[in-house]
């Protein structure tokens, strides 16, 4: 009696240690289900039917413990890279030495980066092109955040597209809004390049050389046309603020220079407009002329000497007289009502040279 009893009761216990499921050994019981409630194992299909839930048997990731954690490895390096392109900005600022190289900086900086985010934002493109026709050409235009999204979704792989994207725009706008420096003439003055003189003062040397060549009158006049055209603006006033806002800017003709008993250039003569006249407008002392400037005219003037002055002079001492070619850009308080001459002329710049012969 006692061997059947314990016959009943192993036979129960020994189903139980078998797994109700083939597939994950779950002892389980399946209740009046064809599968398996753990894995969805379906015996007559021989596969599962189900969404496996193994959670117990899935390892648990670590959790971010800090901020820092969050931010994936691309986003690390988009960052860096930003930040060193705001770096580069700043330093092209405070590393420049003048006008010129602020400009060329500038100009180069933000043609880099204009390229590199066209260039990105194409690469993006052709990807998502690749991806879906509900992209067209005007996309890069008309869409320019919805072609990244293929891209996006495949993070990081093709991260460092959106990177050269973002740092060629950060370029771009730290050349204007850090950098800036957009003074186009300062170029000029390096290449060689330089500013015609205003009207005014081309008419008065034309109206001056027609008293002293009565024949010449068409070709003065066609030098007056050519040098019309880019400073019109400077017709009216007979002075112009400076470019640094101290002095009134003025365009006067070397007329004249005076020499040490040596031949060095002691002082240059100048004549400026006055009221549309050409009137003898005083002088400026060798030291007060760049040393480039003054080499340059010590090896000139001298063959741009003339027998009579262009214009009337009150001048003291032996003076060299010289064509009308020479023109330069000073700085002056303005005309002295005494002498109807400028108040200590400072010397800012060369002009072109003009013509009239």
């Amino acid at each position: 009696m006692n061997s059947q009893q314990n016959q009943l009761v192993q036979e129960p216990q020994s189903s139980q240690s078998q797994p109700t499921c083939s597939e994950c050994g779950t002892h389980e019981p399946w209740g009046l289900s064809s599968w398996c409630p753990k894995c969805g194992y379906y015996p007559a299909l021989g596969k599962c039917v189900g969404q496996p839930e193994l959670q117990a048997d899935e390892e648990e990731k670590p959790q971010p413990q800090t901020i820092w954690e969050l931010i994936p490895e691309w986003g690390w390096v988009l960052g860096l890279g930003v930040i060193g392109s705001i770096g580069l900005s700043i330093a092209g600022r405070f590393l420049t030495q003048n006008p010129a190289e602020l400009c060329l900086w500038t100009l180069t900086q933000a043609t880099t980066g204009f390229l590199m985010l066209v260039i990105g934002q194409f690469i993006a493109y052709l990807y998502a092109v690749s991806k879906s026709v509900e992209f067209g050409i005007l996309s890069i235009v008309l869409n320019p955040f919805k072609i990244w999204r293929p891209t996006i979704v495949r993070f990081p792989e093709g991260a460092w597209k959106l990177d050269m994207t973002v740092w060629g725009l950060t370029l771009t706008v730290g050349a204007f809004a850090i950098v800036g420096g957009f003074e186009f003439n300062s170029l000029f003055d390096d290449w060689g390049i330089r500013k015609t003189a205003n009207v005014n003062l081309v008419s008065s040397i034309v109206d001056q050389a027609k008293q002293h060549e009565g024949d010449g009158a068409e070709n003065l006049e066609d030098a007056l046309n050519d040098f019309a055209g880019g400073s019109e603006e400077e017709m009216n006033p007979e002075e112009e603020e400076g470019a640094t806002g101290q002095l009134p800017e003025f365009d006067c003709l070397l007329v004249g220079y005076t020499t040490l008993p040596d031949g060095r250039i002691d002082s240059v003569l100048l004549a400026s407009s006055f009221n549309k006249h050409l009137v003898y407008a005083g002088k400026i002392n060798a030291a007060d002329i760049p040393a480039d400037v003054l080499e340059e005219w010590q090896q000139r003037l001298p063959r741009l000497e003339r027998f009579t002055p262009f214009v009337k002079v009150n001048a003291a001492g032996p003076t060299t007289w010289i064509k009308p070619k020479i023109t330069v850009n000073i700085a002056s308080k303005g005309w002295a009502e005494t002498n109807q001459q400028l108040i200590k002329p400072q010397f800012v710049s060369l002009l072109q040279e003009i013509s009239v012969d």
